[in-house]
């Protein structure tokens, strides 16, 4: 498993690190990422074999300060990482990292988190990111499968009064979404269902932005008053189309946690909901990639200062639909986070797949 850098990012740095320098930089973040407090060259001196004196480690120390992987937060400290050092320690984790194992209490309390719900796929998204924030201890998100990734598995249209109908959806991974249409023709119970026939033999399988597209074609095979009452339905269809998969698509849990975690008084829990759409875009990126996606930018956006999101998809049988991710401080404990992603995207991923069947 690689972990690439943010898809969407386009900035390219241009820095060469001698091995020596690469080898002290990733205990520097190690040793931070542990302890949470500056690293001096007399500590990596102490906590590590390096067969190198304090002076040389000092200035290799130095060196990576001014290539710009580390700074020091006064002058008699240690040194922390920049996010251009984490973005770099993150290239220098191993390919393949250990399966996740839970402890028997991790075990216990996924099992009833996913258990004690219904199965439909919002609430095993939701579940998941209260699983994700649980496991790491930062907040975890899941976006869910857009229009162009969502299939239809049936469509009924029901009669429930003079000038109104209620059209039902079912995906394939047990969503079911209603909405309630007014019609300025009352249209005959039997042609109903022969029009709900019709668009499960011409849409069933499609995904529902394809469904989108082609409701506002002129029906084919069908005579007569049908073919009159289904052109004015479908051309009604398809104007709330739309509107059937506008639901929540990303569930967040745990952005208190980040909160508390950063310790900054600029950041509270309302500004992180209003970046929302940035870890909604972040995740929707990930949805085509086969890795973990890692974005770590604030100091190319102070939006995102402090902040890492890593990202992955998960699938539906052999295709990507969505994504889940944690958003946590700089700092944090990678190599768990990484994993408990392949953790549970392996989880969903099967829980998706026997949706589908």
């Amino acid at each position: 498993m690689m972990i690439p850098a943010d898809p969407g990012s386009s900035v390219v740095e241009n820095f060469h690190l001698t091995a020596r320098e690469e080898e002290i930089l990733c205990l520097v973040i190690e040793a931070f990422i542990m302890n949470g407090v500056p690293i001096s060259s007399l500590q990596l001196v102490q906590s590590f074999d390096l067969n190198l004196s304090s002076a040389t480690i000092r200035s290799i120390l130095a060196e990576l300060s001014r290539k710009g992987m580390l700074f020091a937060p006064h002058r008699s400290a240690g040194r922390i990482p920049t996010e251009r050092g984490y973005r770099f320690f993150i290239t220098r984790m191993p390919a393949r990292l250990p399966p996740f194992d839970p402890a028997q209490e991790e075990q216990m309390a996924i099992q009833k988190e996913y258990l004690r719900r219904n199965f439909q796929m919002e609430d095993v998204l939701e579940a998941t990111s209260k699983i994700l924030s649980m496991l790491t201890n930062h907040a975890g998100l899941v976006v869910a499968p857009s229009a162009e990734r969502t299939i239809l598995k049936h469509i009924e249209l029901i009669d429930v009064g003079p000038d109104e109908i209620l059209m039902v959806i079912l995906t394939r991974s047990g969503t079911v979404y209603t909405k309630n249409i007014t019609i300025e023709d009352r249209i005959p119970r039997g042609y109903l269902q022969q029009i709900s026939r019709y668009l499960n033999e011409q849409f069933q399988g499609l995904d529902l932005q394809d469904v989108e597209r082609q409701l506002g074609e002129r029906p084919v095979g069908l005579e007569g008053e049908l073919h009159q009452y289904a052109s004015l339905l479908l051309k009604t269809l398809s104007v709330h189309f739309a509107s059937m998969g506008q639901r929540n698509d990303v569930f967040i849990t745990g952005l208190d946690r980040v909160v508390e975690e950063l310790g900054s008084p600029e950041l509270n829990v309302s500004r992180i909901y209003e970046m929302k759409d940035i870890f909604r875009g972040i995740l929707r990126r990930a949805v085509d990639l086969d890795d973990i996606a890692v974005t770590i930018e604030g100091d190319r956006n102070p939006t995102l200062s402090g902040l890492t999101i890593l990202a992955g998809s998960y699938r539906m049988g052999e295709k990507n639909i969505g994504a889940m991710g944690v958003v946590g401080p700089n700092r944090m404990n990678y190599r768990r986070v990484v994993r408990v992603l392949e953790y549970l995207r392996i989880i969903i991923s099967g829980m998706m797949t026997r949706m589908n069947k």
